[in-house]
């Protein structure tokens, strides 16, 4: 099985610079994602999404960096808007991204997906906890989280290419806050609590 890489230096906003995103992102010898992954991603958040019918119509991808998954998304979803979150001044200047935090970013509307793909290993405990429930205001419809627990650091992780300066939290604890305000459907795709798609017992996340 294809272990796991998950980087990104845990920085302050100013320090994702060009030269950091050159490295993880631009060259091929360095970098820890392409255009293939993104495009896989982005077909396994669609099939779920689509097979319950939720509409598409505003994604936030919170966390976007260089914008990996802007293409595909679009692709999948012609009639959405993507707007990207980012905390990097960098990326902010260079490709027109909101600038902040999924902690506090706040939205006129709910958005119908969010995206936050390997963010909340950067935040300390009482920041991650805060922007889970941010999230939870942003959402309308569908989240799609991915973040590095302990279990993954010590099973699935690559740990000669991982950032060991991450915060390495249980599954328990990231379950605990994101039950008040998603249920779980499964591939990390969770529903606001406030939708009701009808899921077979076959197809829901095994307790």
């Amino acid at each position: 099985m294809k272990r796991a890489v998950v980087t990104g230096p845990k920085r302050k906003a100013h320090e994702f610079d060009r030269a950091f995103f050159e490295r993880f992102y631009g060259d091929p010898a360095t970098r820890v994602a392409d255009g293939g992954q993104a495009a896989r991603l982005v077909d396994l958040i669609a099939g779920i999404v689509g097979y319950l019918e939720l509409p598409v119509r505003r994604i936030l991808d919170a966390g976007c960096g260089v914008g990996l998954l802007r293409a595909p998304l679009l692709a999948r979803f012609p009639k959405a808007r993507y707007e990207g979150l980012e905390l990097s001044s960098y990326l902010c200047e260079q490709l027109g991204w909101h600038q902040g935090s999924v902690a506090d970013f706040k939205a006129t509307k709910p958005y119908d997906l969010v995206i936050c793909h390997d963010v909340l290993q950067y935040l300390d405990d009482k920041t991650a906890a805060k922007a889970i429930q941010n999230l939870a205001r942003l959402s309308g419809g569908a989240l799609y989280l991915s973040v590095l627990t302990e279990r993954d650091w010590r099973l699935s992780a690559d740990q000669s290419r991982t950032d060991q300066e991450v915060q390495r939290r249980s599954l328990e604890w990231y379950q605990r806050r994101l039950r008040r305000g998603f249920r779980h459907v499964g591939a990390g795709v969770h529903v606001a609590r406030s939708l009701s798609p009808i899921l077979w017992e076959l197809e829901q996340p095994w307790v």
